[in-house]
């Protein structure tokens, strides 16, 4: 018989989920992804304890004392550990004091990264750690029970990573709407260069539309599992 083919090795990692309050979640969603391991970061709301009505909107959010502004956070517990997570958590985070919807907060998922949270922050308020770039205490942290999740609407998704390119086109764009090819362009064509400026402003005009109805169409908010 055709000798044995060896077996594939077998993957011990898994993609974990760690749900994390983090302060405005614009910033913190995307920071985290700059650490090894991290996979995903999802922006959305999450920490009412007792929530049964249906998906909440940002203005919910805003309006009450309930919600937590919450990152969603995947990662592949081969590469990294969770209280190594933890460690880019309170590093990348943007809490405010007194405030819940902008709040520190870590929401395990399990009975395991309920421990090593509870490790971590023992420790971090022990030994008094404070943020060196911010004075942000270990202490500001809470733990709470995980609850339901939901994904914040999309336009709320990659928030700075869009504006980003949005505001530098729209720099771009504004300027030239102030004549700024007008030196570059042939003299012997002098409508040209406001022929230029108006196309320019009417792509920013347009921009500016396209932003409001981006709030209106992209606004639907996921119960994530």
């Amino acid at each position: 018989p055709p000798p044995a083919l060896p077996k594939p090795p077998t993957s011990l990692h898994a993609e974990k989920v760690a749900p994390l309050g983090m302060g405005c979640f614009g910033a913190p969603a995307e920071t985290m992804l700059e650490t090894p391991g991290v996979l995903e970061t999802v922006a959305g709301y999450t920490g009412h304890p007792v929530y049964t009505g249906k998906p909440p909107k940002y203005d919910d959010v805003c309006y009450s004392r309930n919600w937590v502004e919450g990152v969603r956070v995947t990662y592949d517990d081969a590469v990294l550990s969770y209280p190594e997570l933890l460690e880019s958590f309170f590093e990348a985070q943007e809490p405010r004091y007194g405030s819940r919807q902008y709040g520190s907060m870590i929401f395990p998922s399990d009975e395991e990264q309920a421990r090593e949270a509870a490790e971590w922050l023992q420790r971090g308020t022990t030994e008094g750690r404070v943020r060196e770039k911010d004075g942000v205490p270990a202490e500001m942290t809470t733990i709470e029970p995980a609850s339901t999740f939901y994904a914040a609407e999309g336009y709320h998704q990659k928030y700075w990573e869009k504006w980003r390119v949005r505001l530098g086109v729209g720099a771009a764009l504004y300027a030239v709407a102030l004549g700024a090819l007008g030196p570059v362009l042939p003299a012997s064509d002098p409508g040209l260069a406001q022929t230029v400026a108006k196309v320019a402003n009417g792509i920013v005009m347009a921009g500016s539309v396209y932003v409001l109805l981006e709030r209106l169409f992209d606004a639907k908010v996921v119960e994530m599992r």
